[in-house]
């Protein structure tokens, strides 16, 4: 049993005392007012027994009291007064029991059999008065009595009074019951209070207690700064105070011993070596990493000379830190850097301390990181910042001595394709196999770089422009030779820009760009080629960054304008159906054909936001002429598609929604897809155009036989229209063989139920020999020349018109 649980032991035993005392005081009091009611009872039974035996009191002196025993009447009146002025139930038995009286008239005569305990015939027989508990049906609980003795003047034993005295009973307890509540409430408080002074008391003295014992538990696991609090005066609080004291000692020796424990385990576990020199110059002392550093183990340290030792120390050690080249006993040599400080006391040097670091690792992994920020990481070539820097400090080289330099700017030509088609590894590989080709083709001083993705850039110093023009040859040709990709080969060529006698300009980014300006330039030209920067090149740049800004702008600015050229029907003429045309109504050049924009907006990507434009622009003005004027609306309407907007996920849903906007019927409408744009991808092409078709819109290969020109595709895709190019068309007269191979192109289009249309038709002679052939349907200059759809359509109507 614990400080606590005795002392609430014995504060509940004094609650329990209490409480003992309040129970007897209790059940006293209630048997005090128990034995009043009964000897009040008694007394008041006493007299009403005297005045029946001896007879009421008279008011003469001569008169003679007459008993009420004797008077019928006189008793019964003598009850009913008692009953009725003093609420007092009187019964008066004679000595055999028969009730002489009783406020119940009804009951004189009979006997009172209702004494179980023949209470009353004791008190007949030895004059004691007694109290008893009446029962009978009636009054089931019981109604309290009191008999005494009823005797004559003379003494002689009569009879009995029984009085209820039930109400006198229950006045006196009641007034008890009050006594009682005070005496219930008054301990109950007392009681309260002893055990919540005996709870705080207990608290208080254990809390006290266990703070110690706990601070005690924590002394004994190492911690020495645990304190306890020292208020009190009492033994405890003495106690506390001594516990504080020995704490105190004890966190002072502690951190003394583990001070040096620390300072021990410090030097034999540091990673740096630590060597203590004396006074002579001698290694006093050394750690493990001392001697593992420098190869030779503490004992080797000990005692040596420590100039002899350290790199860079021969005219002795000095405050500071150096570096050096440290050559161990095994042959093996490490790159340390040190640190001397000196040792004094009172003023007066004493020895010094040595912290020696191995900086191999570090000085390794400096010079890799050098390398990856001046170095491409998949070639090992250098990269831009590693090429301007050179090439700055060729051009002042250049501009001092004069020498010409050179720089050249390459561009792989195809080698999306490549990634795309064999994968990014594939592409890898090329990479780095052009860039050892361009390294084997140039002179050793010739710095060659990669710019990143596919292009390189080669730095020509003491080259004048008969070199540049041999050695950008010579890159060509390495170049041009097949690459051999996971067992397949794969052809790629470079355009090359050329910037000669490079120090005119002002500093290496204008160089470089100005290279990057020529390469473009040639691949204008048609690629596989250099070009050498001229001025007007970079005008030309200019101005085409200036118009794809603007071109980006012409949808949303409402700058593209829909032409339509008619597709006639042989041998009549007649407009059968359109082919839409996109013009750029350019706000500073004016109106551009396609040529002059298109090109730029495919390479750039904004060729799908100007196909969906003409897309829902064509369908939209074609609906609204069948609308207005169905006799000479077209039939149906060929809008182009280009490569970009094949590819798209959503090309279907763009058409259909289309479709559905301008309420265009499916049939109406003809997509125009290249031959060589067909042909990238014929298993991905076909389904795209299988889900086209299901919409029952029809595709025609626009520009038949300027692509692969292989028969088998007219049979694997699902086609509808063949267009027959133009430069089948424009050697079409006076050329036999030509004629014979457009009759046999119409000839098996009709045979694959195809509907065939030759473009480019430009005279009459062209049209007569097209319809000779066979062929139902063709275009051009002859039969019509693009122009917008208001002017097409009031031309047609004012034709219709004319009588």
């Amino acid at each position: 049993m614990n400080v606590r649980q005795k002392l609430l032991g014995g504060y509940l035993l004094v609650a329990l005392l209490l409480a003992a005392t309040a129970f007897v005081a209790w059940r006293a009091d209630n048997a005090s007012a128990e034995t009043a009611a009964a000897e009040e009872a008694e007394q008041l039974a006493i007299g009403v027994a005297a005045d029946i035996g001896y007879g009421l009191p008279v008011n003469t002196p001569d008169a003679i009291p007459i008993p009420l025993y004797y008077s019928q009447t006189g008793l019964a009146n003598y009850l009913q007064r008692m009953h009725e002025t003093q609420h007092r139930d009187v019964v008066v038995v004679d000595a055999a029991k028969y009730i002489l009286g009783d406020v119940i008239q009804e009951n004189v005569g009979d006997t009172f059999d209702h004494d179980t305990g023949n209470q009353v015939g004791k008190t007949m027989e030895d004059g004691v008065p007694r109290v008893f508990v009446e029962t009978s049906v009636d009054y089931p609980e019981g109604i309290k009595q009191v008999v005494v003795p009823l005797r004559s003047g003379a003494g002689a034993m009569l009879g009995a009074v029984i009085l209820e005295y039930t109400p006198l009973y229950d006045q006196m307890m009641a007034g008890a019951k009050q006594a009682q509540k005070i005496i219930l409430t008054s301990s109950a408080i007392a009681l309260l209070l002893v055990l919540l002074i005996g709870f705080a008391v207990a608290g208080s003295v254990t809390g006290r207690i266990t703070a110690l014992t706990s601070a005690v538990r924590v002394i004994r696991s190492g911690d020495y700064s645990h304190r306890v609090t020292t208020d009190g005066h009492d033994e405890i609080g003495t106690l506390a105070r001594a516990f504080n004291s020995m704490a105190e000692q004890l966190e002072r020796s502690a951190r003394e011993i583990l001070a040096k424990e620390y300072t021990d385990s410090i030097l034999a576990n540091a990673g740096e070596g630590i060597c203590g020199v004396d006074n002579t110059g001698r290694i006093a002392f050394a750690n493990e990493a001392a001697g593992r550093i420098t190869g030779v183990g503490v004992s080797g340290l000990l005692q040596r000379e420590a100039t002899t030792l350290l790199p860079e120390a021969a005219g002795g050690l000095t405050v500071g830190t150096r570096e050096g080249r440290l050559q161990r006993p095994d042959g093996t040599a490490v790159r340390v850097e040190y640190t001397v400080s000196t040792i004094e006391k009172e003023d007066r040097p004493i020895g010094a301390v040595v912290v020696l670091r191995d900086v191999s690792r570090q000085r390794a992994l400096e010079y890799d990181l050098r390398h990856q920020a001046l170095h491409d990481g998949l070639t090992g070539l250098p990269n831009r910042k590693l090429l301007l820097d050179r090439l700055e400090h060729a051009l002042t080289r250049s501009r001092a001595a004069g020498e010409q330099i050179a720089v050249l700017y390459l561009d792989l030509d195809g080698f999306k394709r490549v990634n795309d088609s064999l994968g990014h590894n594939a592409g890898d590989t090329l990479l780095r196999t052009a860039a050892e080709r361009l390294a084997g083709v140039l002179r050793p001083h010739d710095t060659v770089a990669r710019l990143g993705g596919d292009e390189f850039a080669v730095l020509l110093e003491a080259a004048d422009l008969p070199v540049v023009e041999a050695l950008a040859r010579a890159c060509l040709d390495a170049l041009a030779r097949p690459f051999l990709l996971h067992h397949r080969e794969a052809v790629v060529t470079v355009s090359i820009g050329v910037v000669p006698d490079a120090a005119q300009y002002t500093d290496a980014d204008e160089v470089l760009r100005n290279a990057d300006v020529a390469m473009y330039a040639a691949k204008d030209e048609g690629k596989n080629r250099f070009m050498i920067f001229e001025n007007r090149m970079h005008e030309q740049l200019l101005s085409r960054i200036d118009q794809e800004a603007r071109l980006r702008e012409a949808v949303g600015r409402g700058e593209l304008r829909l032409y339509l050229q008619p597709v006639a029907g042989l041998p009549d003429g007649r407009m059968h159906g359109a082919e839409a045309l996109v013009r750029w109504q350019d706000p500073q050049r004016g109106l551009q054909q396609p040529g002059s924009f298109i090109p730029l907006a495919e390479e750039t990507g904004m060729i799908i936001e100007i196909d969906r434009w003409m897309l829902r622009e064509a369908c939209r003005v074609v609906r609204q002429w069948q609308d207005l004027n169905p006799p000479t609306a077209p039939a149906f309407v060929s809008v182009n598609l280009s490569a970009a907007h094949l590819e798209l996920a959503d090309l279907t849903e763009q058409v259909s929604i289309a479709l559905a906007e301008t309420g265009l019927s499916p049939h109406c409408l003809v997509l125009e897809l290249t031959e060589t744009v067909l042909m990238r991808d014929v298993a991905v092409t076909s389904s795209r155009l299988e889900e086209l078709r299901r919409l029952g819109v029809k595709i025609a290969i626009d520009d038949f036989g300027t692509g692969y020109s292989s028969l088998g595709y007219l049979r694997d895709i699902p086609v509808d229209v063949l267009k027959i190019d133009r430069s089948f068309i424009t050697g079409l007269v006076g050329n036999g063989r030509q004629q014979e191979l457009v009759s046999a192109v119409v000839q098996l289009g009709h045979t694959l139920g195809l509907r065939v249309v030759a473009e480019g038709v430009e005279d009459g002679d062209q049209l007569t020999l097209l319809t000779v052939m066979g062929c139902k349907f063709a275009q051009g200059y002859f039969l019509g020349r693009p122009e917008p759809a208001a002017t097409l359509y009031e031309r047609l109507n004012a034709q219709v018109l004319t009588p």
